[in-house]
Parts: C-alpha cells; structure tokens; sequence
C-alpha cells in the first residue's frame, strides 16, 4: 500500500477496532471555530486485514480525504465530521457486530457501507431497520431492488464491470472466452453480466468454470483452460486470485490473445507482486486519474499530497460516496435521513467518479467503466478509445 500518510502507520487491531479521531487529519482536528457540539459521526466497517484489505484501505483513504476537506471548510451543518471505522476481517458476522455497536454504542449520526458485497448484504437488514441512508460500495444490485430502501447504490453496477473488455474483444473480431469465476457474491454476479454481454455481442463462452475462494493452485484449472484455446480469458477475480491465475498460465505456458481480471489489475500490488508477467494484462476500473470528471484533477492531486502515492477507483468512488452523502444533508439542512434519501435518490449528481444517478429502487445507473493495460510498468487507460491515454496492446504475447 503506497502512503506518505501517518494515519496508516498506526497499528491495526486484530479484534477489529480501528480508527475513531485517528480517521481526522491534525488540520481538520485544529480547525478554528469548532464549538462543544459534539461532532457529526459517520460510521462504517472495513476489511482493513486480510486478502481483501488492499481496495478497503484505498476506500478509507478516499474517505478520509473527504472528510478532511470538509472540515477544513467548516464542517458540515457548522459541525466537524468524524470518521469512526473498524476492521470487519471480511467476515459477515463481524460487519453486523460491528454495524451494531455503530447504532447502538457509537450512536453515529451518518452511514457508509463495507467493501464488498457479502459484507454489505449482511448489514443491510440492521441499516434498515434502523433507517439510517447508507450509500453502498456494493456493485451486486440484489440489495437495491426495494427490499432494503435506505441503501443506494454508490458505484457501478456489477453487470458493468466487463462491457469495455468484451467492447475491446468485439472490436478486434475475437470470438471465443474462457470464464473462471470465483465463487463469492460478486465474482458470481460479475460473470452473469460477462455471459449476457458476451452473447449480446457475438462471442461465445467455450470454457465456464467457478472455484473455492481459498484456492492458491490454478494449474489444473489453467491447463483445462489451455486445452480449450480461448482468444480470451476472463476471470472474475479479486486481487490474489488474479494473480494465481496469471502465474499459473505463465508457468503452464498457456497463452490466449487476451487477459482480463476484475478488482486484480486495478491495485498496484498486482504488478509488484507479479513483475513482468503482469504486462499486458487487462483489468477494468470504474474511474481513472486521466478522467475530466468533476473535481478529478484536485482530487488527484490532493490524495497524492496527503497518501504519497496514486488513488485507484476505490479510492474515487468512495470520495464520490461520502461527497454525496455530504452534500445531501447541506441541501436537507439537517440529519434528517427520510429527506436525505428523498435528495439523494431524486437529485442526480456529477463527481469525481463520474454521474451519480439512481433509478427509483436505488441502483446506479449513471457510472460507468472502463479497460485498463499494464503497460511497461504502468496502468494505461485503453478502452473506450475517446478516453484512452495509450493504445490497447493486442495480442497478448506468449508467455
């Protein structure tokens, strides 16, 4: 995780506390004219630990560099926001503990979702009940469907995620992919969109194959793949997984014309952890630092000051997320969440991560993504071509 920021050199407990004021910066926590009103609290889990931490910490620095602009401007309703987070270790029953003790003990005045969707789905029920708005960095949609009305759908949907690979694919005339999809919530939902897209546009799936989330060894799965000989592969991954797979293919010298991974290709730990073999992989982000989006290139800037390094969409979206929130409840004029839902739902938005804009159950309909390439050492923004900052690299070598 690439910081300049102290915040994350702080020590993170394995029994799940983390954060509190260490999520405020020293400027925003010396800000002149704060009163004794107590601050406004926002409240969230996040998996600060283990093999889904990377993206989760990429989140809580968007948050907190919200936050921190906010407070440097005079705070929210003449009070300062306090973050107040703790580490779900990725496990659902820990993220409703935790959304529990954020009710009931912190008694937080504002809600932001876990990563990933399994977390979010488990807290959904107590967020409900309790009727807090919660703005979701959950891309599954089963949630926004009505059953659970005070969340909202803070990024793209998960059915998005690879139309600009299968775009690119279509474009270049390939015709064949081979799917291997983790067996978690949003892998699963991830490969749905990838066979309705893939049909939509003229490809077909000759290889479809789900694996167990503990799994470290791809080769026997990547030599069914080779034996197949797809133009593409496709896998709807997470980072270490995506990363086996890759290895893998390496090692068994199975080669296709494409490579493209979910969430993966995203984090830079993905090239340090792969080196070369990690050029010209694909990978599909839902925001990029080259984007004329609104506020991107200050936001960009300020995260590299505050973190010494680069965000990725997690980071954006999460930024986007809390400034939603944010803004909202200044156009509500007060903590009323009935109403803030009413604005949040009705008034479509521009952001750093692009157009916040929800259909009637809450589902985000106005983000989009885009293809991603490793490309010497360096993430390039390749597809749509309008907004691309190289040129895709096709075919993918042999290995």
């Amino acid at each position: 995780m690439q910081s300049g920021n102290d915040r994350q050199k702080l020590p993170i407990s394995r029994r799940h506390l983390v954060g509190g004021a260490a999520g405020l910066m020293a400027a925003a926590a010396s800000a002149p004219g704060w009163g004794a009103e107590r601050p406004i609290k926002v409240g969230m889990s996040l998996t600060l630990t283990g093999a889904y931490s990377p993206p989760a910490k990429f989140e809580l620095h968007g948050y907190q560099l919200l936050a921190d602009e906010v407070n440097r401007a005079g705070g929210l309703l003449g009070r300062k926001l306090k973050l107040v987070y703790y580490d779900d270790q990725a496990n659902p029953a820990t993220a409703v503990q935790l959304y529990q003790k954020l009710l009931t003990d912190d008694r937080v005045d504002l809600l932001l979702s876990p990563y990933e969707t399994d977390l979010t789905s488990a807290v959904a029920p107590i967020v409900n009940r309790a009727r807090i708005v919660m703005p979701c960095l959950a891309a599954n949609t089963t949630a926004f469907k009505g059953q659970y009305p005070f969340l909202v759908q803070a990024m793209t949907q998960t059915s998005r995620y690879m139309e600009p690979v299968i775009d690119l694919a279509a474009h270049k005339g390939y015709k064949t992919i081979a799917l291997l999809v983790q067996n978690t919530q949003f892998p699963q939902s991830l490969a749905r969109g990838v066979r309705e897209k893939a049909k939509a546009a003229g490809l077909r799936i000759i290889f479809d194959a789900s694996y167990d989330p503990s799994t470290t060894d791809f080769s026997a799965l990547i030599l069914k793949v080779g034996a197949k000989r797809p133009d593409i592969v496709i896998g709807a991954t997470y980072l270490s997984d995506a990363e086996g797979i890759v290895r893998a293919a390496k090692e068994q010298n199975v080669n296709a014309k494409m490579f493209a991974f979910s969430i993966g290709p995203v984090e830079p730990q993905f090239y340090t952890g792969l080196g070369s073999a990690a050029e010209n992989i694909f990978g599909t982000t839902l925001w990029f630092p080259s984007l004329h989006t609104k506020g991107n290139r200050k936001f960009v800037a300020d995260y590299r000051k505050a973190f010494g390094g680069d965000p990725d969409y997690h980071a954006a979206v999460a930024y986007s997320s809390l400034d939603v929130l944010v803004r909202a409840v200044r156009k509500v004029g007060a903590l009323d969440q009935q109403r803030i839902l009413h604005e949040i739902m009705t008034i479509p938005q521009d952001t750093v991560a692009g157009h916040f804009a929800l259909d009637k159950t809450g589902i985000q309909i106005g983000y989009s993504s885009y293809a991603l390439q490793w490309q010497h050492g360096k993430q390039q923004l390749v597809w749509p071509a309008d907004d691309q900052t190289a040129p895709p690299v096709l075919p993918h070598p042999a290995w």
